[in-house]
């Protein structure tokens, strides 16, 4: 017995790489701030919740104060899971591409440490910090408990999910450290998928859900699907929120396989069994392989000529030959050199393909009525509900990626070049800062011009369709507030300009995004240093905008659909569904179309105001900063 305790011991609280990674990074400054912003963004969350409804003011009631407890718990809760899915990748993205800079992880694999305290110790070192973050909520949500209406079971139902995502994110990281395709590119495609999987899965569940007509008409109360157990939010909706969301009960799925009846009566068990064994396995499996995989041998053998076509090892001599250049050589390299392999070129025509594709059988579902009815949730028969989701999900993954990419790209702009030395050779040519920078705006904005195509083509095939359709299809029945008083009303399902509004908006966005990767990929040292706070910048531009904008378009006439327009995931649905997110709209319609209009133009022109200041700061600063980061003196 004691040997298995002292060989647990040395496994995990004692194991050196946890020692050397807790240690020495629990002193580093840059960890306290960002425990610090982490906690201020859910303080921010909170006082967004209770500002938002009627928790404050002098006539609240203890009752008042319990719903507004329980609304604000949820908030942070789905926020907190939120942060954990998209900061978690980060974190140990940042911790495992420096360990392969420094080799160090190769020189793990020459000491005597036990594959299984290699592969613990890289994970258990990383969710160290994400733990920290989770716990420094932890006050934030003892206060809520003063509150009421919030049971302590939720607040560890809450813990319980994120940090069972963490540690499912963690072993996937730890798993492609291993696989040896753990670096940047890899890990921010798998923030890609994670970003796009939380999203659909959300939306395929609404679709269900409004297609459960019989279900919902007698009780009013939405059952979970078999997509509850798979969503981390789902799974905190169905726990928290059983009023409205309810798991079935046992004696409904009795005659169901055991398995299967408990998978859908108790989504928080299967989610916690599914992520926490499928992290035991990736993590035994990584252990299995983490010293072949280190002395060079592939995971699955291929011909050499198959590896050599897929770049999975160095060519030989190669030439090509020349090709013309744009009169700006910086614009030129951003937008050709960049994801020129097999695996770049078919990622983005994959992705446009994709999008347009899902556009098209969206609507021909649409007119051959394929889609779930509006029933319970809507009081109508029509598909409009269901299309309006779909294409709303459609905008929405289209945006993630777009967003993710472009921050990425620009980022690693600068900081790669800074890393592997060509950045230092760019200095010592007639080059000015100005020329380029600006180039490298231009450069990436044209590369991403494919990708920003995608949802800017799946608006237009859908306004283009809605234009030549008849009123049969065409128009839908909305429940609107008409002079102040609820009611229905016959319009259009899409109306034809917000093709020509959307990439006013996001055109400058993006734009607005590469800027803010480019000037931190300026300051920082590495790609990842450069990442994390831009994306922690336009993250927290898109949470406050869309919080304020969304109830000010609902709320304030004309100032409100200008300030919804500055968040682009909240344009989207301004722009698809104007009748019942816009103030007023349905008693003007044509003057408030001419406020979308005018919207998307200030929006536009305030992301490009920002993006001239932003360009401009850089290129004054861009001499001082490069000599300083360099090491020498300015």
């Amino acid at each position: 017995m004691q040997t298995v305790a002292r060989w647990l011991w040395y496994l995990m609280p004692a194991n050196p790489i946890v020692l050397r990674i807790v240690q020495g990074g629990s002193r580093r400054l840059r960890h306290l701030w960002i425990r610090m912003g982490y906690l201020g963004a859910l303080i921010l969350l909170v006082l967004i919740g209770l500002m938002s409804g009627d928790s404050m003011g002098a006539s609240t009631t203890l009752t008042d104060l319990a719903k507004g407890g329980t609304r604000v718990f949820t908030i942070v809760a789905y926020g907190q899971v939120i942060l954990v899915c998209l900061l978690a990748p980060l974190f140990m993205a940042g911790a495992i591409n420096s360990e392969h800079q420094g080799e160090t992880f190769d020189i793990l694999l020459t000491t005597p440490l036990s594959n299984l305290q290699i592969v613990l110790g890289t994970l258990l070192s990383r969710l160290y910090f994400i733990l920290a973050l989770l716990l420094s909520g932890l006050p934030l949500f003892a206060v809520l408990l003063i509150f009421g209406g919030v049971p302590v079971s939720s607040v560890f139902v809450a813990f319980a999910v994120a940090i069972l995502t963490a540690l499912f994110v963690g072993s996937i990281a730890v798993t492609l450290s291993v696989l040896r395709t753990g670096g940047r590119k890899a890990v921010f495609v798998f923030v890609i998928v994670i970003a796009g999987y939380l999203v659909a899965v959300y939306a395929a569940d609404q679709m269900f859900r409004l297609s459960q007509t019989s279900t919902t008409s007698a009780s009013g109360v939405a059952q979970t699907t078999l997509l509850t157990p798979l969503h981390p939010l789902l799974v905190l909706e169905a726990s928290l929120n059983n009023a409205n969301y309810r798991p079935p009960s046992p004696e409904d799925v009795a005659d169901r396989w055991a398995p299967i009846a408990l998978y859908l009566s108790d989504p928080l068990w299967a989610f916690s069994f599914m992520t926490f064994f499928s992290s035991i396995f990736m993590l035994l499996f990584s252990a299995t392989q983490v010293r072949r995989l280190g002395q060079g041998n592939p995971l699955i053998p291929l011909p050499a000529t198959l590896r050599r076509w897929l770049r999975l090892e160095p060519p030989g001599e190669r030439s090509r030959r020349a090709r013309n250049v744009w009169q700006n050589p910086i614009a030129w390299r951003e937008a050709n050199a960049r994801g020129n392999r097999v695996g770049g070129i078919l990622a983005r025509w994959g992705f446009l393909l994709l999008g347009v594709g899902a556009a098209v059988v969206l609507l021909v579902m649409y007119h051959n009525g394929k889609l779930p009815r509006g029933g319970a949730f809507t009081g109508s028969a029509d598909q409009g509900p269901a299309f309006r989701m779909g294409l709303m999900t459609l905008l929405l993954l289209e945006l993630a990626v777009i967003v993710i990419v472009a921050i990425y790209m620009a980022a690693g702009s600068v900081s790669k070049e800074r890393e592997d030395g060509t950045l230092d050779l760019l200095l010592t040519t007639p080059i000015t800062p100005k020329y380029y920078v600006w180039g490298k705006l231009r450069g990436l904005v044209a590369f991403l011009s494919t990708l920003i195509a995608v949802p800017v083509l799946t608006m237009g095939i859908a306004c283009v369709y809605f234009m030549f359709v008849g009123p049969d299809k065409g128009t839908v029945t909305y429940s609107v507030i008409t002079h102040n008083r609820p009611g229905s009303m016959r319009a259009a399902v899409l109306l034809p300009e917000m093709m020509l509004l959307l990439p006013m908006v996001l055109v400058p966005f993006v734009a607005l995004c590469a800027t803010v990767g480019m000037m931190w990929s300026v300051r920082a040292k590495s790609v990842i240093g450069a990442v994390i706070p831009s994306v922690a910048i336009i993250g927290a531009i898109l949470v406050l905008m869309s919080f304020c904008g969304m109830n000010a378009a609902a709320n304030i006439p004309v100032i409100g659909p200008i300030l919804n327009a500055f968040s682009p995931v909240t344009t989207m649905a301004m722009f698809v569904n104007p009748w019942q997110t816009v103030a007023g709209f349905a008693d003007a319609p044509d003057g408030s179309r001419a406020t979308l209009f005018m919207a998307a133009l200030i929006a536009g022109g305030g992301y490009a105001l920002a993006v001239y200041i932003y360009l401009t700061a850089s290129v004054k600063n861009f001499d001082q900063t490069v000599r300083r980061l360099s090491g020498t003196k300015a």
